[in-house]
């Protein structure tokens, strides 16, 4: 529910259980946040959004979340700040994996308003020897979804990967893996982060204004960080 106060956020922050992992609090706030901040909107105080980190940082510990991975340290989400408080420190085992995709794209929104893939190398744990042509990995499509953005599907069809250079292997699952882009200074959005559009509602001038003012910094990578 995007139109809960941000007391009744706060509520259903700590007690969802929706929210089982630290990626999943964090993409909550941000979707919150900016769906606050659209056009005409308002956004939360910086005494605010600093609660909703602090009680992020509490619940790794308290609810026995996973921290994530040493290389997401440094890396800066726009309205959340660092990621470095959740992140696992140098040489550390954590339960999530960076996956890199091979495409990238000048604007986001655009990319999800149409027809598109995402190619990933990925070796899914437990394969530790693969002989089959090409690389590991897997493909993200865009669907139609009920709202103006399309919404990213993971391709399990073995035709979906014909004359593609990766591979599927069956063990690679979507509820596994959380989805960003990042531009070239390293900013990261979830695509969660863009909330709201996802509405039907949502009128093609707000998706050029946001395109204009927030993806600045072509090109955009994505990536998935996923849980092994």
């Amino acid at each position: 529910n995007m139109e809960m106060s941000y007391d009744q956020f706060v509520n259903w922050l700590c007690t969802s259980g929706d929210i089982t992992n630290v990626l999943l609090a964090v993409e909550a706030v941000i979707t919150w946040i900016n769906y606050q901040y659209k056009p005409y909107g308002k956004c939360c105080t910086p005494s605010q959004r600093n609660t909703l980190l602090d009680m992020i940082a509490g619940s790794v510990n308290t609810r026995g979340w996973l921290k994530l991975p040493y290389s997401l340290r440094g890396r800066y989400m726009r309205w959340f700040g660092n990621l470095s408080q959740y992140c696992g420190s140098e040489g550390e085992q954590c339960g999530y994996v960076e996956v890199d995709c091979i495409d990238t794209c000048d604007k986001p929104l655009t990319f999800l308003s149409g027809e598109g893939t995402l190619i990933f190398h990925f070796k899914p744990p437990g394969v530790t020897s693969c002989k089959r042509p090409g690389h590991c990995g897997f493909i993200l499509k865009t669907v139609p979804s009920a709202g103006k953005l399309r919404t990213l599907e993971l391709c399990t069809d073995s035709k979906d990967y014909d004359n593609t250079p990766v591979h599927f292997h069956d063990s690679i699952r979507a509820e596994k893996m959380h989805i960003f882009c990042f531009d070239r200074n390293n900013t990261l959005c979830s695509l969660s982060w863009f909330g709201w559009l996802h509405s039907s509602n949502a009128s093609s001038d707000e998706m050029e204004w946001w395109d204009e003012k927030f993806f600045k910094w072509p090109p955009f990578e994505f990536k998935v960080v996923y849980l092994i």
